[in-house]
């Protein structure tokens, strides 16, 4: 049950949002588009729950997106699952910075955690149930659920084939690594969308995060898969409101 609901955090985490399909590195400050998507859990092959994502513009530079995943089929409905993440974050020609992350889980079992990244003193400060973490400030650190953003801004300003980005995740802050793969045509509840394939490791070979992101819808999440050696669970869209 446990392992279950830490690979669901990961797939709350990943449902990110959209970009325009082409976009230059002195625009990034103004390709986000505010949006709301709506995606399909699946464990095992069946659908077990849904998440729905928001963007939203919430000042100059400042933005907000919230995801809201809940169980409705299965072992997710019955322990009741429930998480809320909310993360305000800053967009500037220099890329996207965190600001502010919450995450609220509730059901059968409960979790909080958050981190804050504009403090008075200069520093990063990370906590969950086990304790608070602290890392000196530094520019263009993300929280988890808007690292698949940052991936799209990336891709949508240019052609890379590996991708770094700073990331600040409980008790770390370290470079996640993505290796840009092919183009692939997939088909989803959404519909036919061109897509590029990106994977990471999570340092063992038995854990793995796949994401297609939709090259003509925004560079938004259209699928993801993460395995391990519990199983696996898949996020697919089902749709896109702009």
């Amino acid at each position: 049950m446990k392992n279950y609901f830490l690979i669901l955090f990961v797939f709350v985490s990943l449902a990110m949002p959209m970009l325009p399909a082409t976009a230059h590195a002195s625009d990034s400050s103004t390709v986000l588009q505010p949006y709301v998507a709506q995606y399909e859990l699946l464990r095992a092959g069946q659908v077990a729950g849904e998440v729905n994502v928001k963007l939203e513009h919430i000042g100059k530079k400042q933005w907000r997106m919230t995801s809201h995943t809940r169980g409705t089929r299965g072992l997710a409905a019955l322990a009741g699952v429930n998480v809320v993440e909310t993360s305000e974050f800053t967009a500037s020609a220099k890329g996207l910075s965190c600001g502010h992350y919450q995450y609220r889980q509730t059901g059968l079992s409960k979790r909080e955690r958050s981190v804050d990244c504009n403090t008075s003193k200069q520093e990063i400060i990370s906590r969950d149930h086990r304790g608070e973490y602290r890392f000196p400030a530094q520019s263009g650190v993300l929280d988890r659920q808007i690292v698949s953003l940052a991936l799209g801004m990336k891709l949508a300003m240019s052609k890379q084939t590996e991708l770094s980005l700073p990331v600040v995740d409980r008790e770390r802050l370290e470079p996640q690594s993505f290796q840009v793969g092919a183009e692939e045509l997939l088909q989803i509840p959404a519909g036919s969308m061109r897509t590029i394939k990106l994977e990471r490791a999570h340092g063992s070979s038995q854990r793995m995060t796949t994401t297609w992101l939709a090259i003509d819808n925004g560079w938004i999440p259209a699928r993801i898969v993460h395995t391990g050696a519990d199983g696996g669970i898949e996020l697919r869209l089902r749709s896109l409101q702009r």
